[in-house]
């Protein structure tokens, strides 16, 4: 949620600098159109949905031109869908202005398409990288060959964000055997206690891990074994204690109704001492109250009567004076009267009923509408017990985090006592300033990521002991990768294979030389080197070289040659190949103007390839050109 909060805020302001720069705005007339005009935005067309769920254009313009009669809760609402309308047409503006001004001349749209339809064959023999000629054992590299290829190819690895790559061992708090047996004889105490008591629920309540749930559960909706034993069994049975994820649990069948789910009423509700514009006496509530009834049982429309006499003022538009009521429901109503109370009292009431409830500070008027179909359920009183190490156990882990973590003070140290402890060390290399998450740790880690980007924490630092959860951790600092490119520790497994490769095509290219220097006949070629002759057909616009795979360096080098049936030497990604280029066709220049669709077709694709990347990745440009820094870590 704050990383959604934070990107939305940092967008719209570096929108806002763009538009007000170009002139960009969204007028008052035309947002008001968006909102209750003829083809709304869709989150008008939500919120201003009829009774049938479609926009209602005339709804919507009476809302505007009155919108100060309207509750505060309504008012923000729409506030908050106008404010998102606006950002969204605004982005939508700026994004089309940038697609629009993007422009593929007709003359590289045929261009394009000229490369594209270039074929070529091509007759050839392959070593691969794998041949025997080249294994592993046979190829040696350095640390300087290694260093070389990253500097020589650092823009293949560029890095958006600052990482941190820490290592880290977690004392786990686990109960002891002690402990176990304890909670075990506890339970059963407490378990021979509930089945003598008169108040199982206020028992419950007595229980640190265990509130009592006074809602109707149908079946399967509670935990399996309670729900198997209890649900058709007679009123009072009882559930002993068994072990059900991290909590001892035992039970006791309360009771068994048939209930509805939800129930929709029509209320009016008359304040015992009026509303604060208008105080009365407890007298004249009164007989507003029987008024009221009386208007409802003589038949008159529920509104007319709920204007006149209700303190709560119907609104058709919004349904203000109807509603659900669900069973289980946590939702408190103004006068302090809980959901659950209302439905408790009402779910047996068949529709068409009018009966009134008192609350403390007055009396409401039910009027029954519907009720869902009704079912078995069922109340139970469930006692809990969380199974956790006692704090003489507790003691002891973070004794041996401490004995662990003294007299460490860099990397090196951390390192050679995890090995002598024989500790199972963990790592995470790609930490960043707002992760929540580390692997192992399963409560929030935002203590230990702020430690390890604090200004003060250098590489190879070592932390002091953190208490997360059920866990002692101790961190050490062992990378920090800074923004703009990878290092080379984040990259060295696929540079090392990179340098190999280039090792094993310099000595097949040696060996092929020598080879070549004495015939050109790739026959021959491929039987001194135990492989076969193909063929190849290719275009252009392909990224892989036939059954070899990817080639599109090889295939940009073929058709780059300048002569055709002449014995050649080309490097690949999949190997080395000897090549005899047999013909490259290519389309005439009036075939290209006699299929002028294709052209045009080819210049739409282009322009709509533009538009799709200025859409995905504007934002993030704009980001690098305000050079936007996220400091949000030295707070959260």
């Amino acid at each position: 949620a704050s990383s959604y909060t934070y990107n939305e805020m940092v967008d719209s302001i570096i929108l806002s600098k763009q538009n007000n720069a170009l002139g960009i705005s969204v007028t008052a007339e035309e947002l008001r159109d968006l909102m209750t005009g003829p083809n709304p935005h869709d989150y008008a067309r939500r919120f201003f949905g009829g009774p049938d769920g479609n926009y209602d254009m005339q709804l919507a313009q009476n809302f505007l031109n009155n919108m100060e009669h309207y509750d505060s809760a309504s008012r923000v609402a729409y506030l908050y869908y106008e404010s998102i309308v606006e950002k969204e047409t605004l982005l939508k503006k700026y994004l089309n202005l940038l697609a629009k001004s993007h422009h593929t001349p007709k003359l590289f749209a045929r261009k394009i398409q000229e490369e594209n339809e270039l074929r070529a064959n091509v007759h050839l023999t392959h070593i691969s990288y794998s041949s025997e000629l080249v294994s592993d054992d046979k190829i040696n590299f350095t640390e300087k060959d290694i260093q070389k290829w990253y500097e020589n190819n650092l823009y293949r690895f560029p890095q958006e964000e600052e990482f941190r790559n820490i290592e880290y061992v977690i004392f786990e708090i686990q109960p002891s055997d002690k402990d176990l047996l304890e909670i075990e004889n506890e339970v059963r105490e407490k378990y021979e206690i509930f089945k003598t008591t008169e108040t199982p629920q206020l028992f419950v309540n007595t229980l640190v891990d265990s509130r009592f749930d006074s809602t109707f559960y149908k079946q399967h909706e509670l935990p399996e074994h309670i729900d198997t034993t209890l649900f058709n069994a007679p009123i009072g049975t009882f559930v002993e204690p068994y072990i059900d994820g991290d909590y001892w649990t035992f039970a006791k069948l309360l009771a068994a109704n048939i209930r509805p789910d939800s129930i929709h009423v029509n209320f009016i509700f008359v304040s015992k001492e009026g509303i604060q514009e208008a105080p009365r006496t407890e007298e004249t509530s009164q007989h507003i109250l029987d008024s009221a009834f009386m208007g409802l049982l003589n038949g008159i429309d529920f509104y007319d009567v709920a204007n006149q006499f209700s303190d709560i003022k119907p609104d058709p538009s919004n349904d203000s004076c109807r509603l659900w009521l669900t069973d289980g429901s946590d939702q408190i109503f103004f006068d302090r009267t809980t959901a659950q109370m209302l439905f408790d009292t009402l779910n047996t009431f068949n529709a068409g009923i009018l009966t009134r409830y008192e609350s403390k500070l007055g009396t409401w008027l039910f009027i029954i509408n519907h009720r869902t179909a009704i079912e078995k359920k069922i109340q139970v009183a469930i006692g809990k017990k969380l199974i956790e190490a006692s704090s003489e156990t507790l003691d002891i882990a973070e004794s041996q985090a401490n004995n662990f973590v003294n007299g460490l003070e860099n990397y090196d140290a951390f390192d050679k006592k995890v090995k002598d402890m024989s500790l199972n060390k963990r790592n995470f290399e790609r930490l960043n300033a707002m992760s929540y998450n580390i692997p192992g740790i399963s409560a929030n880690a935002r203590e230990i990521v702020r430690w390890a980007y604090e200004e003060n924490t250098k590489k190879g630092a070592v932390s002091n002991v953190f208490h997360i959860d059920n866990a002692f951790v101790v961190v050490t600092l062992k990378s920090i990768y800074p923004k703009g490119h990878m290092d080379l520790e984040q990259v060295r497994t696929f540079v090392e294979t990179m340098v190999k490769r280039d090792k094993k095509a310099e000595k097949l290219t040696g060996l092929l030389n020598t080879t070549l220097s004495k015939t050109k006949d790739l026959y021959k070629v491929a039987a001194e080197y135990k492989t076969t002759v193909d063929t190849v057909s290719v275009s252009f616009a392909d990224h892989n070289f036939g059954h070899y795979g990817p080639e599109a360096g090889l295939i940009g080098k073929i058709f780059a040659q300048k002569k055709l049936n002449e014995t050649t030497l080309l490097k690949g990604d999949m190997g080395m190949y000897v090549v005899k280029i047999q013909n490259i066709a290519s389309p005439s220049s009036l075939k290209v103007d006699e299929e002028q669709a294709n052209t045009i077709n080819m210049y739409q694709q282009q322009q709509s390839m533009m538009y799709q990347n200025q859409v995905q990745n504007s934002i993030q440009k704009l980001r690098k050109l305000y050079k936007v820094e996220d400091n949000r870590y030295k707070v959260f």
